[in-house]
């Protein structure tokens, strides 16, 4: 039976916006209710510092399992765990003194619920869209997934002004939202692409899925090139709050205009996507990740904030082009049989590189100062012209 494949599909796009924007908020609500309830970052930084280890070990289980069942289902499944286990903590937490152990279970339930769902609902957009409108759905997606995170805050600054609002309603309003996406995933229309290949293992799958990245060399090319670009976004993560702090007397204001401006920028860069129909190739993606290089370069020339302003704005606006990019590249260039292991390996690798960004970058940032952003510049420039040598090598070696 051949596959109907769709232009746009409206709970494909909605479902993780708004699980997404669940999350956010009770993100958001953790990190304020916590460390208000126990006068101190530290039990903070413990469920959030497990919950980003779970996370990682469930991008490396969800490849083999996204490939080997049905991905919608496996996206409702996620869903309706989350939502379960959402209900009962915010049933029977003690808002005024969070026990440890509850925010820990609760945090990781829904990491390895996000590690699941995340390459599910990556490696079902091939399936479910018609393939020259991938570009502009995922450019929809990200801007969608971007505003999620821009609009968590501010509803969630105004939930703080009602005096009756607790942590558990942060808690019920993220249930309310897993079950909104699990409702909208149910509905998707979805006709899998049926695979007569061999059941395997989980490790023998992922074994495959890392043989079938390294054979397709381009397909690993783009995993290290979205590696280093999160090696790189770490580093500006950490710049901006240092210059703000440093050279602006620390105006929380100024650091959140900043912040605003990344968001809007991340958002007109998705939407100058949206229409784009012809196949994505790796030269664009070059194009950005230097036009960044010499944004983050030229912002290293002077300490003014209103270049830091624009230097924001820009970086959101190329950095969600990228992704884009990126993400419609991968989807292209594998096989639906191999979709969620390539995702769960590349998310694996996004995942891990952040961590190590913040810590190399927390050293570089406090030794070079503002001058950082001349390195951050040359990573890019120099990661332009490894890349360009490495086609043009592969390309010789297939003549």
């Amino acid at each position: 039976m051949e596959v109907q494949r769709q232009r746009f599909s409206w709970p494909l796009f909605l479902s993780p916006f708004i699980s997404r924007l669940g999350d956010s908020l009770y993100v958001f609500g953790l990190n304020w209710f916590v460390v208000k309830a126990t006068g101190t970052a530290s039990m903070l930084g413990m469920v959030q510092g497990i919950g980003g280890i779970v996370l990682m070990v469930g991008d490396i289980m969800a490849g083999p399992l996204v490939d080997g069942y049905n991905r919608k289902w496996i996206m409702a499944m996620s869903d309706l765990i989350s939502f379960i286990a959402c209900a009962i903590l915010a049933t029977i937490v003690n808002v005024n003194n969070p026990e440890f152990y509850q925010l820990v279970l609760l945090t990781c339930i829904m990491d390895i619920g996000w590690a699941f769902n995340y390459p599910a609902a990556k490696a079902i957009i091939p399936e479910v869209i018609t393939p020259q409108y991938l570009e502009g759905f995922n450019a929809y997606s990200n801007t969608a997934f971007n505003l999620a995170n821009v609009i968590a805050p501010l509803i969630g600054g105004v939930l703080l002004t009602i005096s009756w609002i607790d942590f558990r309603t942060f808690l019920w309003i993220n249930a309310g939202s897993f079950l909104l996406s699990l409702v909208l995933t149910i509905s998707l229309r979805y006709h899998p692409i049926q695979n007569d290949r061999p059941s395997l293992s989980i490790w023998e799958s992922l074994k495959e899925g890392f043989q079938y990245i390294w054979q397709k060399k381009i397909l690993a090319l783009l995993v290290a090139i979205d590696a280093t670009v999160n090696f790189f976004y770490a580093g500006v993560n950490l710049l901006l709050p240092y210059d703000v702090n440093h050279y602006y007397n620390g105006n929380e204001k100024y650091y959140s205009y900043v912040l605003s401006l990344l968001a809007v920028g991340g958002l007109i860069g998705g939407l100058t996507l949206v229409h784009t129909h012809s196949k994505v190739k790796i030269q664009k993606i070059l194009i950005d990740i230097l036009s960044l290089g010499i944004v983050m370069i030229v912002g290293g020339l002077w300490i003014s904030y209103p270049v830091l302003l624009v230097v924001g704005a820009l970086f959101g606006f190329y950095i969600s082009r990228i992704g884009v990019r990126l993400m419609t590249m991968v989807q292209n260039r594998t096989e639906i049989a191999y979709l969620g292991r390539v995702f769960g390996i590349w998310f694996l690798s996004v995942d891990s590189m952040q961590p190590i960004g913040d810590f190399v970058f927390g050293f570089v940032i406090d030794w070079f100062k503002h001058q950082t952003f001349f390195i951050l510049g040359a990573i890019l420039l120099i990661s332009v012209v490894l890349i360009a040598v490495i086609l043009r090598r592969h390309r010789s070696a297939a003549v």
